[in-house]
């Protein structure tokens, strides 16, 4: 009897399309409002659906919704961060910070929505500013390359500040974030220009994550 139900629920289709509708929609306007500045009616009514309790239907709560914007977008961010740690490793430069920095960062700026602009890091300082960041937290085991590359970078800061290692990755991420909001901003500005802010970014990123 089990079987059956499972294999229909498997080939819904039309059940994953509004999943990940919902996600996205829920990605853009947690970035815009802050998760407090958002129900999970006007999720719902992003994706033009009538159901008042769609949210609920799919995911039981926005805690969870949240949870899924995670493990919708970081799965592909972290095997990209495995592949640019390996090359790291391979060239030798597996202990220089500004280049462990840059491989923590570049996938975040390459990833973008639909409509061009970097929807995920902009995800992250909305739930920044509602106090919810630390919800990344409790994901750490699923996205091995990520925590293997926090590891490295570690043995990156002086012993007297890695207490603080937590607090400055969220003040670095902060930082490269307002960069990328700016290239999505400058929405005219050409490739090399963007290359060259996300640069300015991560030099400064590193060199604040890693000072004495």
């Amino acid at each position: 009897m089990n079987a059956p139900q499972a294999s229909r629920k498997r080939a819904d289709p039309r059940g994953e399309a509004t999943r990940a509708a919902l996600i996205e929609a829920a990605e853009s306007l947690f970035a815009q409002a802050g998760v407090e500045g958002v129900s999970t009616r006007q999720i719902g009514a992003a994706i033009g659906s009538s159901n008042t309790n769609v949210v609920a239907y799919h995911f039981g709560s926005k805690q969870a919704l949240i949870r899924e914007v995670y493990r919708y977008r970081l799965p592909a961010i972290d095997t990209r961060r495995g592949e640019l740690f390996a090359k790291a490793q391979q060239a030798g430069m597996d202990k220089d910070a500004l280049t462990l920095v840059r491989v923590f960062f570049f996938p975040l700026f390459e990833q973008t929505d639909s409509a061009g602009r970097h929807s995920y890091v902009r995800f992250l300082s909305g739930l920044e500013r509602s106090g919810m960041i630390s919800t990344r937290v409790e994901l750490n085991d699923e996205f091995p390359e990520t925590r293997a590359l926090f590891e490295r970078l570690l043995l990156c800061v002086p012993p007297e500040s890695r207490d603080l290692f937590g607090e400055r990755i969220r003040m670095v991420t902060a930082l490269v974030a307002s960069a990328l909001q700016q290239i999505d901003f400058e929405a005219g500005s050409d490739e090399a220009r963007s290359a060259r802010l996300f640069g300015d970014a991560v030099a400064m990123a590193a060199a604040a994550l890693v000072a004495g």
